[in-house]
């Protein structure tokens, strides 16, 4: 979609094609009937750093659709039941690395120094061999890797987690205010993302699964899809959008990362009373299931990363184990309330040095073909901003 977005505002005309029967991705909302309300697929981070995002949300005129919050991080400990806030703008200042503020309980300002070791790092390197030692690995920079990156620190790399640290709390206050939709995802991103190609004249064309490329004298030739084959002319651009599990069967010869990691979203219907005990709009728990809660207008969202271990888990098991959390966070002893649980057992690739160093590889594509996605760029995280920047230097 923000390949269509870029190329059209370039004048090009546009074919879009879309495998399933809804637009979005990872970034769509649905509704729920068990919650009789739309909720989000998934929840997502977004900062002011995030330019990408930003200038697309202005190109198809939803800037107003998105709330802006104050650069704070706010977590609990399940284990001790503790509570702190990480107020970014102070590390941005070095506060903290002068020990003027200590926000993680029984942690010392010489802690916070090891963010440093971040300035400098090599690709090659994982989160744990950078920063495995540190005081405050399990309470910070593990559960920070986790959120960021969909990987554990032991596998996750070093240098993407840096680029972001760089790009954010390193490079000053203003890049780090949390951006997140009013109403939702759906509001923000996807349906006026549709508005601006149907006024462009271009229609997505759902239910439309690629089968099979042809490619001849080094250039895509045709596309086979489930209902239709397409001949692509030696003046158009083709750009896939495509998971690397999938994209590996139409394109053999490459060769693309295999691992995947998942991410488990479980939302609950809450009433007005019980969801004013939430006292932020973001929370993050350290040593639990649970890693984030979002705090929606009807209902609470919790998002578990790097959530392998829950593929064999059912739906009740998951819902049960989350909820025994959210209540001990309430100091409440409360019913499990309406809910449903989303699982995406193939979120993101594991984004380790490894798996980069295999995107990097992936070279000599036939001349008039693109490959877009969260996990093409190795230098950013699998996120929205990621994958709004792949679709922009596809059709640059």
């Amino acid at each position: 979609m923000s390949a269509a977005v870029h190329s059209l505002k370039k004048n090009y005309k546009v074919y879009l094609f879309e495998s399933s029967n809804f637009p979005g991705g990872r970034c769509r909302s649905f509704y729920e009937k068990r919650l009789n309300q739309e909720i989000d697929n998934g929840n997502h981070l977004v900062f002011t750093a995030n330019e990408n995002f930003y200038e697309l949300c202005k190109i198809i005129k939803s800037t107003d659709t998105i709330k802006t919050l104050p650069p704070n991080l706010n977590f609990f400990n399940l284990n001790n039941n503790s509570h702190w806030s990480i107020d970014l703008s102070k590390i941005s200042s070095l506060r903290l690395l002068l020990g003027k503020n200590k926000p993680i309980p029984n942690s010392s300002f010489i802690d916070y120094l090891s963010i440093l070791k971040f300035l400098f790092v090599n690709r090659h390197r994982t989160v744990s061999e950078i920063i495995g030692g540190s005081n405050i690995f399990s309470t910070l920079w593990d559960p920070l890797t986790i959120g960021v990156m969909n990987t554990s620190s032991n596998y996750a790399s070093a240098k993407v987690l840096s680029n972001v640290l760089k790009k954010t709390v390193l490079r000053g206050d203003k890049y780090c205010y949390i951006y997140q939709p009013k109403i939702n995802w759906n509001k923000t991103l996807i349906q006026p993302t549709i508005n601006f190609l149907n006024n462009h004249g271009c229609r997505v064309q759902y239910k439309s699964m690629l089968r099979k490329i042809d490619v001849l004298d080094n250039a895509v030739t045709r596309l086979y899809f489930t209902n239709q084959v397409v001949d692509v002319l030696k003046n158009e651009i083709v750009v896939l959008s495509i998971p690397p599990s999938n994209l590996q069967k139409l394109l053999p010869q490459y060769t693309f990362p295999s691992s995947y990691n998942s991410i488990v979203n479980v939302h609950y219907k809450l009433n007005r009373n019980l969801k004013k005990k939430f006292k932020h709009s973001i929370i993050g728990f350290i040593e639990s299931h649970t890693q984030w809660i979002f705090i929606k207008k009807n209902h609470i969202s919790i998002t578990i990363s790097n959530a392998n271990y829950l593929n064999s888990y059912n739906t009740e098991e998951i819902a049960t184990l989350v909820w025994k959390e959210v209540c001990k966070y309430l100091n409440l002893k409360i019913g499990i309330p309406d809910y449903q649980v989303v699982k995406e057992k193939k979120a993101t690739v594991v984004q380790s040095p490894k798996n980069f160093d295999i995107v990097e590889k992936i070279k000599n594509l036939p001349n008039n073909l693109r490959i877009s996605g969260d996990w093409t760029q190795s230098d950013l995280p699998c996120t929205i901003e990621g994958s709004i920047l792949s679709g922009r230097k596809a059709v640059t």
